[in-house]
């Protein structure tokens, strides 16, 4: 009996053509069957179908089919079938988890074509959650409430979910993983661990499989779904291979591609240049006499842990506005020697390349007129003025062009700004000087506004930046964060501590935290922030040519339920 153990998630998506990942017990052909649920054909109903087999990795068997040629704008409910051999009649999947836990229904939407009237644009989005937790799960209580409104599903639900990082702990797994699995005290060391941590979170809750079965979820990694402090500093990669931690690094993004990168694009001809992709295609082809890519893999991914190779783990999303997921964590600046004048050097949050793609993507928007270029980044680019200013500092480095005795004493404090910055957990983009200057460039560069959505933080909040003396374009920073978590009482003081500063000039950009409403009474939340679980609801409204209104709902947990918290609107 083939078991379906993992999944069906909703992933990649376009006005055309969507990805459903999921994971089986054994070996098997997959058939995706998915049917609009209207009766615009003159003929009916018409099902689309694509069959693939099964890739296997590492003893577990995995599928990630595409259907191409749906209509834009339209629902669709769906379905799996598996069979052993190609040619035995397909069957429904046999549920292996308990009855509580199973999605009610499965559908997608495709999102809106080129040719569509402009619509509003509703995206869910959060970070951090760290399963196991006892407070109250927002993605939890999203997936009910998706199941509560499902008849109001084209005027509410959001048209696609972004996970922005840290969707396991794999550095603290779950104590109740922790007592089936003694392996994993000491968290994930191998991609059977990293799998089991993924397995866990997304299948013991009904809400949350309900809500990937049904959204069109894109993801990217922060620091944890490897360890802490993943790529903290150039030097950290570097660290952890002289301490023998090679495996942990190479498996856990192994375990990433597998389990969230290999969902993220439709499967066309500019995804074809991914060597990962490669792989999986080349194995699906080979059907039932496919052998097990996990060594594959683990090659191709050794060369990017020794910074030999640099993957594409950034993509676009095919929304109407589109969407840019930057890679934020994997390509910072690395540094495997002992020399002192790469230590000195500003540093990187992403690699030059990346960075010039995000260029000529902010370029392509400006030339159609999209009127708002959304960024995505799992760690913020705009932080409360004070923490952010603080940041800053650690990140320039003084007299590198000096004379000599200068240049020694830039050194040194450039080893203290590092030691401090590791401290402190100070690694978000004001950290990093060289592409914090680039991005600069970019702003001045464009016609329109920027929207930023991040995470990471354990805080919600929303800011505005621009250059001074311009009118535009601003930078709009919006962070939700996060949905099960919390951060410790240190961290909260601080936090609070550095609040009552709204203004403050920095890198070139004056910037402000934007007031946050109370979505149940009259007056703004205290601090305009807010401390607990939540997901937001971002909506961006057009107005006309390059015009818009983008309203922010945090979404929290009250009872069981999920209730709107707060609201923050940028006219």
């Amino acid at each position: 009996m083939i078991e379906l153990l993992v999944g069906p998630l909703v992933r990649a998506m376009s006005a055309d053509q969507v990805v459903i990942w999921a994971e089986f017990s054994s070996p098997c052909w997959v058939t995706l069957q998915a049917s609009a649920d209207d009766t615009a054909s003159e003929n009916g109903t018409q099902t689309h179908s694509v069959t693939t087999h099964t890739v296997s990795v590492g003893g577990r068997h995995y599928a990630a089919p595409q259907l191409r040629g749906l209509r834009a704008a339209t629902w669709y409910s769906y379905q799996l079938l598996v069979q052993q051999q190609k040619d035995e009649t397909p069957r429904p999947t046999a549920e292996a988890l308990p009855e509580d836990t199973i999605a009610n229904f499965s559908c997608f939407r495709t999102f809106d074509g080129d040719s569509e009237p402009a619509n509003s644009l509703r995206i869910a989005y959060g970070s951090c959650r760290k399963s196991g937790e006892p407070e109250q799960d927002a993605l939890s209580a999203f997936g009910e409430w998706l199941l509560h409104h499902r008849q109001q599903r084209e005027e509410g639900w959001p048209r696609l979910l972004l996970l922005i990082g840290d969707q396991i702990y794999a550095d603290r797994p779950p104590p109740k993983l922790q007592a089936a699995y003694p392996s994993l005290r000491d968290g994930a060391q191998n991609f059977s661990d990293f799998a089991t941590l993924y397995a866990y979170v997304w299948t013991q809750d009904k809400g949350v499989r309900q809500a990937l079965a049904v959204i069109p979820t894109f993801m990217i990694f922060d620091d944890h779904e490897i360890t802490n402090n993943w790529n903290v500093s150039p030097r950290w990669r570097a660290e952890m291979i002289r301490q023998g931690h090679e495996e942990l690094l190479i498996d856990g993004l192994v375990a990433y591609w597998v389990y969230q990168g290999w969902g993220n694009s439709v499967q066309d001809a500019q995804t074809q240049h991914s060597p990962l992709l490669a792989i999986m295609q080349q194995a699906e082809e080979s059907g039932e006499d496919g052998e097990d890519v996990l060594e594959q893999l683990r090659a191709c991914l050794k060369q990017e842990v020794y910074d030999q190779i640099d993957l594409p783990w950034h993509y676009t999303i095919a929304s109407q506005p589109p969407i840019f997921v930057m890679n934020a964590r994997a390509d910072r600046s690395t540094v495997f020697s002992n020399d002192e004048q790469a230590i000195y050097a500003t540093g990187r949050i992403m690699g030059q390349e990346q960075m010039e793609q995000v260029r000529a993507w902010v370029k392509e928007q400006n030339m159609r007129r999209t009127g708002l270029s959304i960024l995505v980044s799992s760690v913020p680019v705009l932080l409360p003025p004070v923490i952010g200013l603080a940041e800053y500092i650690m990140g320039v480095r003084l007299w590198r062009h000096g004379p000599a005795v200068l240049r020694k004493l830039g050194l040194r404090l450039a080893h203290l700004q590092l030691r401090m910055a590791l401290k402190t957990s100070f690694d978000h983009w004001p950290t990093f000087a060289a592409t914090w200057q680039e991005l600069m460039q970019i702003v001045d560069e464009s016609q329109q506004d920027f929207l930023l959505l991040s995470g990471d933080v354990h805080f919600s909040y929303a800011m505005d930046g621009q250059r001074p003396g311009k009118s535009r374009p601003h930078l709009y920073q919006l962070v939700c964060t996060p949905l099960l978590n919390k951060l410790n009482k240190r961290d909260t003081s601080i936090i609070m501590q550095q609040s009552w500063i709204k203004w403050l000039f920095y890198g070139g950009l004056l910037l402000r935290v934007l007031p946050m409403q109370n979505a149940h009474k009259q007056g703004r939340i205290h601090h305009d922030l807010l401390l607990q679980n939540t997901l937001a609801l971002v909506t961006i409204h057009p107005r006309g040519p390059q015009e818009y209104t983008v309203e922010q709902v945090y979404m929290g947990v009250f009872d069981g339920q999920m209730t709107a918290l707060a609201k923050t609107m940028i006219p």
